[in-house]
């Protein structure tokens, strides 16, 4: 890859074991040689600062703006958490714009979807082990195990005979799943720069779109099958397993080695902690808890936020795929045609809502997209069909990808580093238990009205809400990040 600017030359050749696999910068027509496979690779150059550099084709990518100057480790960190994002969002995906073949398959009636979509996403609750493990390992060793979970509980979902295995399956996916995204917003905060960490973890999620829009494509030409489900599990396993033995390179997050580091330097002995004993080797593992100390409250608004957003929204994003089809008569291939058409408009609000908050501020952005997302979602729900159903979709569908962007900044920069993976993780999981209760409240409605329509409307109502729940948080855009 070679990246040519004026007074500057950046050739980058990686995964080789060759002396010639160095980057090579000449500003002066002096050579600096930096080892890709040296430890100091990625560490600050003399000068204090590592070099920044643009990648010229990245620009072409429409959907990502104008990305801003990065250093070789940011440009790898984010290459690494993107590919890895496109696949975890298509398997997601799948459950959505699968429902009627996988209930066809399953047997599983409308009365019971519900309960079945609220008993896999418990498996979120799990994750906050895996969390405490990424605050006391690292990241990096966390997000190798998530994404080589997430494989094989995908590959097994494939060959499910029945709903309970199906239900088990899926439950254990979801807990790698939300640990991987909530560790990957974690990396990319500890990794980027006061100015850019919106648009980072904005591209981010705008790339890990097309993993959706790929499942969604694919779906196309399947998805009338009963068994069209299986095979888009199944092609969706290989690309997993590709990018787990890719990320071996991902780097740990520079906060988190800060973080350790001083932790090391303050502990008493190292002799003491190899002498402790079962009981305080599981007190130390939850000690990130104890670490949040003084954020109690900041936790619990977190909390309040996301669990009102989860409980209010959840229902709406699961069934937009089925109200296409069975309210508005659309076939498969036109439920493709109008969520590509319509995603690729939308996927814009990623990348403009987290530049935009990084001027603005994550708050008062995201009280406008809160409210812009419960506004359409009704719309859309409550639409005469035609062309206005489809813009009240992509505007829904714009306003959510905003809302994905602007909470996973906004929570997690405004813990410290050494409870941040924790603190993230227990704002999602009582984010995601908002919408098992959603869900659960949305499928009791149903048994009355008989129409998860209107069943959808009700619950979202209360949403509006979160408009002022944004404010109980500290802004937090133009700080750098709380490393005690």
């Amino acid at each position: 890859m070679a990246v040519k600017n004026p007074g500057l030359e950046l050739q980058l050749v990686a995964d080789s074991p060759d002396p010639s696999s160095r980057a090579e910068i000449g500003s002066d027509g002096s050579d600096t040689k930096i080892d890709m496979d040296d430890d100091s690779f990625g560490k600050s150059s003399p000068k204090g600062e590592d070099p920044k550099y643009e990648i010229k084709w990245v620009k072409y990518i429409l959907i990502l703006g104008k990305p801003p100057p990065l250093t070789a480790r940011q440009w790898n960190v984010f290459g690494l958490l993107s590919l890895a994002g496109m696949m975890t969002t298509y398997d997601d995906t799948l459950k959505s714009v699968g429902l009627e073949q996988i209930q066809e398959s399953l047997d599983i009636s409308d009365s019971d979807v519900s309960y079945v979509i609220a008993i896999i996403r418990m498996g979120v609750l799990l994750a906050i082990f895996l969390s405490l493990a990424a605050d006391k390992m690292g990241r990096r060793p966390l997000l190798l195990t998530t994404i080589m979970g997430f494989a094989v509980m995908s590959a097994i979902t494939a060959a499910a005979m029945n709903v309970v295995w199906f239900t088990v399956c899926q439950f254990f996916a979801k807990m790698f799943l939300h640990t991987e995204y909530m560790l990957s917003n974690v990396s990319i905060l500890e990794e980027f720069d006061t100015g850019t960490r919106g648009w980072a973890v904005g591209a981010i999620s705008a790339l890990c779109v097309i993993g959706s829009g790929l499942c969604i494509i694919i779906y196309g030409p399947v998805g009338s099958y009963s068994y069209g489900w299986r095979i888009l599990y199944a092609i969706g396993v290989v690309p997993l397993l590709v990018l787990a033995y890719m990320r071996r390179k991902l780097p740990e997050t520079r906060m988190f080695l800060k973080s350790k580091d001083d932790a090391a330097k303050n502990a008493v002995s190292g002799e003491d902690n190899m002498n402790q004993t079962s009981w305080q080797k599981v007190k130390s593992f939850f000690s990130p808890l104890q670490k949040l100390e003084g954020h109690h409250l900041r936790l619990a608004n977190a909390c309040l936020l996301l669990f009102v957003r989860g409980f209010c929204g959840f229902p709406a994003e699961f069934f937009m795929f089925k109200v296409l089809q069975e309210k508005f008569g659309y076939t498969t291939l036109e439920v493709t045609a109008i969520t590509i058409g319509g995603g690729m408009v939308s996927i814009f609000a990623y990348v403009s809502a987290g530049k935009l908050s990084d001027w603005a501020g994550r708050r008062p952005v995201l009280s406008v997209v809160y409210a812009t997302y419960f506004t359409f979602l009704i719309l859309f729900y409550n639409s005469p069909g035609g062309a206005l159903t489809v813009i009240f979709w992509i505007l829904f569908a714009a306003s959510m990808f905003g809302l994905d962007v602007l909470n996973s900044a906004l929570v997690s920069e405004v813990f410290p580093t050494k409870a941040r993976a924790t603190a993230s993780t227990i704002s999602v999981i009582v984010g995601v238990v908002g919408t098992i209760v959603g869900i659960i409240v949305e499928g009791a409605i149903y048994g009355t009205t008989r129409s998860h329509w209107s069943a959808t409307t009700y619950v979202a109502i209360p949403g509006f809400s979160c408009i002022g729940l944004v404010w109980l948080l500290p802004e937090s855009a133009f700080e750098n990040l709380i490393e005690e």
